[in-house]
């Protein structure tokens, strides 16, 4: 039977680091959508560098086509840094959007997400369970938004029909083609496609940390 006079202090001390939890699932979400800003945004602009670098006759090929959904970027030393502020931009977007809708399940039934010892006298820090069902309904969204906003910007500018590399998504999404109706068949396909593989994700690293924790 455990002794209630150590049993207090542990769950005051186990109280305490839910609450900061808690307020780290709100400071977070500028934090992550700041990170991957810079990393988006310097990721880009490091590779056109490279290109520039290089040099060639075609030098940037591919990577010009980010001008369509970028405007103002282009395999050149300005474009460099236009496409550092549109990588900021685009990544800061997507990283708070991804940690708005992986955090927001979790705030409803957070006691339900922490793995903790069964020893009481365990004084280790709980760990955080994986959500499967949030990050695949986040990752899921953001994938899926993403394909519907650059499919249906490429049908906006008149370009769908002179988009192959676009088109060749077809190949891997069933159905997918670059048209408003074919971006939602396509979106819901990523959506499953990152679903299922996050369930698989959370439950290999939930139960690695389950074992861990009562070992």
């Amino acid at each position: 039977m455990a002794d209630p006079v150590k049993a207090e202090p542990l769950a005051a001390l186990r109280e305490a680091q839910h609450t900061m939890l808690h307020r780290a699932i709100r400071f977070n979400l500028v934090a992550l959508a700041l990170t991957m800003g810079a990393m988006t945004g310097f990721i880009l602009w490091f590779a056109t560098l490279v290109l520039l670098l290089r040099g060639g006759s075609a030098v940037g090929l591919h990577l010009n086509l980010l001008g369509v959904f970028l405007p103002g970027y282009a395999v050149t030393w300005p474009g460099a840094w236009i496409g550092l502020l549109w990588g900021f931009v685009a990544g800061a977007a997507s990283g708070a959007l991804l940690y708005w809708t992986y955090s927001r399940p979790l705030r409803h039934g957070f006691a339900n997400q922490v793995i903790e010892g069964t020893s009481n006298d365990d004084l280790r820090a709980p760990v955080m369970r994986l959500s499967g069902h949030a990050l695949g309904a986040s990752l899921g969204a953001l994938g899926a938004l993403q394909l519907i906003l650059a499919t249906n910007w490429l049908v906006v500018r008149g370009t769908a029909s002179q988009s192959p590399t676009a088109a060749l998504l077809g190949q891997y999404l069933p159905g997918y083609t670059v048209t408003p109706l074919g971006s939602i068949v396509g979106a819901l396909q990523v959506f499953v496609w990152a679903y299922v593989a996050s369930l698989v994700v959370a439950a290999l690293y939930n139960g690695i940390a389950r074992l861990r924790a009562h070992a």
